[in-house]
This record gives C-alpha cells, sequence and structure tokens, in this order.
C-alpha cells in the first residue's frame, strides 16, 4: 500500500471522476497518434523521426493509461454506499517507469526541430537523458515514502527538483542555440513549446506533493486531474506543436508535401499531380 489512492472510501462521483479522467487520458494519446501516423508521410526526411517519436510516445503512454484506468476500476467495488479497495491495491509508479521511456523521446524531439544533428545532437540528448532519468528514479523513490513517512518523501522530491533543474537548464541552453537558426516567428513557436514544457511538468511534482498538503479522497481526485492535464499538455499538446514546427520548416525548406499540407501551394497543378 505505498500510494495514499488505497487509504481512503469513495463517493460515487469520486471515483467516476477519476475512471473518466483516466480514460480521457487513453482517449487523448490515441487519437493524437493517429494524427501523428498520418502527418508523417508530410514532414521531410530531416525532421521525420521527431515525428516517429511522438507516435512512440503516444503507444507508451496510452498502453500505461490503459494499465492504470483498469487497474483503478479493478483495485476499487462499490459496497453499496462508496468504492473500497478489494484485495489488489493501486499504484502511481507505473507512470515513472513510462516516464522513463516518453520523457527522452520528448526531449530528442526538442532537439531534432532545434536543428542539432550529429556529435551535437548525441551529446545534447545524452545529457538531457540522464538528467531526467535522474529527476524520475528520485521522484519514483519518493512516492514509495508518501503513506509511511512524508518527509522522505519531501527529501528525495528535493533531490529530484536539482536534477528537474539541470535538465530546465539544458533545454534553455539548446533553444537559445537552436533559435540562431530560425527566423523570428518559428524561434517563437519553439519559445511556446518551452513555455508549455514548464507548465505541465510544473503540475507534475504538485501532484507528487499532494500527500503533504491534501491527504483525503478529494485529494487524490485533484491528483489525477493534475496527472492527466500534465500528461495531455506535456505530450498530446508539445507533440503536436513539434508536428507543426516540424511541417513548417520543411515547408520553408522546400518539401512540397509540406508546403500542400499548409495549404503553401495549390493543389492540382502538374507539379502536385507528378507528387
Amino acid at each position: 500500500m505505498k500510494n495514499i489512492e488505497n487509504l481512503f472510501e469513495y463517493s460515487v462521483g469520486q471515483f467516476e471522476a477519476i475512471d473518466h479522467l483516466l480514460t480521457m487520458g487513453v482517449g487523448a494519446h490515441l487519437a493524437a497518434l493517429v494524427f501523428f501516423l498520418i502527418m508523417s508521410q508530410f514532414v521531410a526526411p530531416k525532421y521525420r523521426v521527431a515525428t516517429a517519436l511522438s507516435c512512440i510516445v503516444m503507444v507508451s503512454a496510452g498502453l500505461i493509461l490503459v494499465s492504470q484506468a483498469g487497474l483503478w476500476t479493478d483495485a476499487f467495488k462499490f459496497n453499496g454506499t462508496n468504492y473500497s479497495l478489494t484485495n489488489l491495491t493501486f499504484s502511481n509508479g507505473f507512470r515513472y517507469v513510462n516516464w522513463m521511456v516518453t520523457i527522452p523521446c520528448l526531449l530528442t524531439q526538442l532537439l531534432i526541430i532545434l536543428n542539432f544533428r550529429g556529435s551535437a545532437l548525441k551529446s545534447k540528448a545524452t545529457w538531457l537523458i540522464l538528467s531526467a532519468w535522474g529527476m524520475i528514479i528520485t521522484g519514483y523513490i519518493g512516492q514509495l515514502y508518501e503513506v509511511e513517512d512524508t518527509s522522505k518523501l519531501m527529501i528525495w522530491g528535493a533531490i529530484s527538483t536539482v536534477f528537474f533543474i539541470i535538465m530546465n537548464f539544458i533545454v534553455g541552453k539548446a533553444i537559445a542555440e537552436g533559435k540562431k537558426t530560425m527566423d523570428a516567428r518559428t524561434s517563437g513557436r519553439v519559445m511556446n513549446v518551452f513555455w508549455l514544457m514548464m507548465f505541465a511538468w510544473t503540475l507534475y511534482p504538485i501532484a507528487y506533493l499532494v500527500p503533504v498538503f491534501m491527504n483525503s479522497a478529494d485529494g487524490v481526485v485533484l491528483r489525477q486531474a493534475l496527472f492527466t492535464v500534465a500528461d495531455i499538455s506535456s505530450k498530446v499538446i508539445y507533440g503536436l506543436m513539434i508536428t507543426y514546427i516540424a511541417l513548417d520548416q520543411s515547408a520553408k525548406a522546400g518539401y512540397l508535401p509540406a508546403q500542400k499540407v499548409l495549404g503553401r501551394v495549390a493543389i492540382g497543378t502538374d507539379t502536385d499531380l507528378r507528387n
């Protein structure tokens, strides 16, 4: 019983709210997967890996959320008044395992659309992935103490925050460097991606700290709402923004499929028929 979700009984409204939030997360990721698969054919080859990584993120996150939704409905049964715990337990630990896969993909996507290649891409990606894994692993350890000892939860959370700061410092430097290869409009869109990251990734530590400031059934609902909003923002909306930047840069480089899908060339011309 490592997570606070297993400590409480839930009213019908509370139980269904969490069930619907998890289901919404599944639906958003699966719908985005279809979109990214379709858009991959319109992105120039140099950016296509970024779109492929979006597909990987959607599959990985979607499968975990399917598992979380199933575990939620299996772990609690209606007792005539409320939903109470069965002989199973619900765990948020699976989310951390998923983040070990998805966050490196998300960070690498950003580097690709910032036009890093070769040794520069490898070096920056390595440092970003190592700092991300440090953040995730220490956060995973911390959440194991949220029921037994919130002081240890806070200590491991603080350690995780150090890695979080390092990761964002590297991201900030990469964006400042990558923006030099872009026009003003595209660099502005990249900054929007950065601020989205800051918004979404700040929600995760708030959810992490729910056992400290709202240890109740309502707190669990808030926590799952924060996780869902953060997941959709940091993966689905982030992926949409990355894909548009990849399409935009592809079109500006003269890649015809990207120009057509963005409506920047007339469709039905002889050139279009040949392509």
